[in-house]
């Protein structure tokens, strides 16, 4: 083994020379691990980079900013569209909504006073057992 001053004062030729002329061993593996090596190498250069998660989620932050300030002016430019020309078929169809909620409500509430007593039940039972 040369020193390595030795090594150090030789010519570029020189130095093909020594390492043309003496066979070396090489480490177990070393193919191996070379191949491997630049495979990883090329997958990671043809992989595209990950993104940053913060440029993501800015990204997306400025996305519904915009689409916001596009939405806001539509929604405060409509207004209500007057249906009916005459106050009177306005003032009729008001009266045929009210009629049918009237008629829904009358149903309920038909129907809570038939279960009435059955709800009551519970209530005597509770009475009669405070009152023990």
């Amino acid at each position: 083994m040369k020193q390595i001053e030795d090594l150090e004062r030789l010519s570029w030729e020189e130095l093909e020379q020594a390492a043309a002329g003496e066979r070396v061993k090489s480490p177990d593996g070393l193919e191996r691990r070379l191949a491997e090596t630049l495979a990883a190498k090329a997958l990671s250069e043809s992989a595209p980079a990950p993104r940053p998660r913060i440029l993501v989620q800015a990204a997306w932050a400025v996305a519904a900013a915009l689409a916001l300030l596009l939405i806001i002016p539509v929604l405060h430019s409509r207004e209500p569209k007057d249906t009916f020309d005459d106050p009177y078929l306005a003032y009729a169809e008001v009266e045929k909504v009210f009629r049918s909620i009237s008629d829904k409500m009358s149903l309920g509430v038909d129907l809570a006073k038939e279960v009435q007593p059955t709800v009551e039940k519970p209530l005597i039972i509770l009475e009669k057992i405070n009152e023990q």
